[in-house]
């Protein structure tokens, strides 16, 4: 995932800068996660002292956040088992989730699984992000809401590569043939398609940098 990510954000830098956008790596939501105990223990949240790698992937030179980014397209791992793509309005406060399998898990779940990032988003924001002058709605914890009418993937394995050609698509606007009417069959080629590609790009290139270096 983390590949695909790094793939996919040179493959659309164009249109992701024309529409305020990034991708992010799923380390976001893995990082939030981990430090939501401590953070929710905390009297002082607007002090809270954030992991040094969030801190980086918020101020990402041109692609800090409320500055030069305003949706952030990333992965997030729910029960160490299950990819959904989330498309966050850091503006609104509002996360769409694309979910490849929607029945897996019902609202009470997905609360659950939501609720370290609905929570520590809007701080992140406010401590670490350049909100002054902008659209920035406060403290409050973000919304969420599981986009429906999806393509549903009922095979194991494939959650994460359709959770990130939805973001992909998502970044597009949805294109044909649409999140909706996505086959097996297209899936197939999906993952066909992202092995080909992060072999040529990221493999490729990195074999032929070593092979050099050590010449």
């Amino acid at each position: 995932m983390e590949l695909l990510v790094h793939m996919l954000s040179a493959r659309h830098s164009d249109i992701l800068q024309r529409e305020h956008a990034a991708f992010a790596p799923p380390t976001l939501a893995k990082i939030i996660q981990d430090n939501h105990v401590d953070f929710s223990k905390s009297r002082k949240k607007n002090t809270f002292v954030w992991d040094a790698n969030l801190v980086d992937i918020v101020l990402l030179p041109g692609k800090k956040w409320m500055e030069d980014v305003h949706t952030i397209y990333t992965p997030m791992l729910w029960n160490d088992s299950h990819w959904v793509g989330l498309a966050i309005n850091l503006d609104l406060g509002f996360v769409e989730i694309l979910d490849p399998l929607s029945s897996l898990y019902g609202v009470r779940r997905v609360t659950k699984f939501m609720k370290p990032l609905v929570d520590s988003l809007p701080y992140v924001v406010k401590k670490v992000a350049m909100c002054e002058h902008t659209q920035f709605r406060g403290l409050k914890p973000f919304m969420w809401k599981r986009i429906p009418d999806l393509y549903t993937n009922t095979r194991s394995g494939d959650c994460g590569p359709v959770s990130m050609k939805f973001l992909e698509m998502h970044a597009h606007g949805d294109p044909p043939p649409q999140m909706s009417s996505i086959t097996d069959r297209i899936v197939d080629n999906i993952r066909k398609q992202y092995a080909m590609d992060i072999y040529k790009t990221i493999v490729l290139p990195s074999y032929y940098a070593a092979r050099f270096t050590d010449a």
